[in-house]
């Protein structure tokens, strides 16, 4: 911010049952706001877990939150998109603290205006 860098957020991924709480959200979405990010991608509010990330990520859950996976693996099975059980509710959240801190949250208007900066990247 000090340095005029503009910024977007891409806020994923949300851990079911562990960090999908209003107030959790509305931490991250104040401190976005506090630093004046430009925008906030976001394509539903949850995770996606691939076959390897999968296994991964219950490895950790074991370690971190015991019995979570079992949590996990009831509510969701084998799916690809795991949306977290409030996300409607969660996202009605998401885009009036973005109105009220003047950050982006439309997809379309994000991407157009990164590829403002095409030009100017260099990977």
């Amino acid at each position: 911010m000090e340095e005029g860098i503009p910024t977007i957020v891409w806020m994923t991924p949300i851990l079911l049952f562990i960090n999908d709480t209003e107030e959790n959200m509305s931490a991250i979405l104040e401190a976005c706001g506090q630093a004046k990010v430009y925008g906030i991608i976001n394509f539903g509010i949850g995770l996606t877990l691939r076959d390897g990330d999968r296994q991964f990520f219950y490895r950790k859950l074991d370690q971190h939150f015991p019995e979570m996976k079992k949590r996990y693996i009831k509510t969701y099975g084998e799916a690809y998109e795991l949306p977290v059980p409030k996300e409607k509710e969660l996202m009605v959240l998401v885009r009036q603290m973005c109105t009220a801190f003047r950050i982006e949250w439309r997809s379309q208007y994000l991407f157009d205006y990164m590829h403002q900066f095409e030009d100017k990247l260099s990977l």
